[in-house]
């Protein structure tokens, strides 16, 4: 009887121990080999993520635009149109995306013109310090001729 409630006791939960032990070993063991089966590939995408952008693509330090310049929105992003070559439709401030304590404000804009030359406009709003982000681009084809719409996050202060 003392035999069989020291079994009871010590030895089967311990047994029970060893063979979840064992089991998570085993999965250890079978995730190690999935992860070594993905190091060539993993290998060349961590080189290239740590090597530098292309010349072709400029960083900018992110400079945010005064308040007071938002009214002047429409004129810069005029020029930037005309310089394009595509013709502005419309620009639309969004002031709703002001509140809370964002420091983002989300301009969209309506611009017209050959769809070649929205690259060329696409490279001077990169060119832009204050446009934190593009949310969205999109390129339509009406009876007036190819339409670009386009929101972009500028930061302000």
């Amino acid at each position: 009887m003392v035999l069989l409630a020291v079994i009871v006791v010590g030895v089967l939960p311990s047994s029970q121990g060893i063979t979840k032990t064992r089991a998570s070993i085993l999965d250890i063991q079978a995730d190690i080999k999935d992860q070594k089966s993905f190091i060539p590939i993993y290998t060349p995408l961590l080189r290239r993520k740590q090597d530098s952008l292309p010349e072709s693509i400029a960083v900018n330090e992110l400079q945010p635009l005064k308040v007071e310049d938002i009214a002047e929105l429409p004129d810069v992003f005029e020029m930037i149109a005309r310089e394009s070559q595509v013709e502005l439709v419309s620009v639309t401030p969004q002031v709703r995306s002001l509140q809370g304590d964002l420091e983002l404000l989300r301009v969209d804009a309506r611009m017209r013109g050959e769809f070649l030359t929205f690259s060329n406009l696409l490279k001077r709003l990169n060119e832009m310090t204050s446009v934190d982000s593009i949310e969205s681009f999109a390129i339509d084809v009406t009876n007036l001729g190819t339409e670009m719409k386009l929101s972009v996050w500028l930061a302000i202060q």
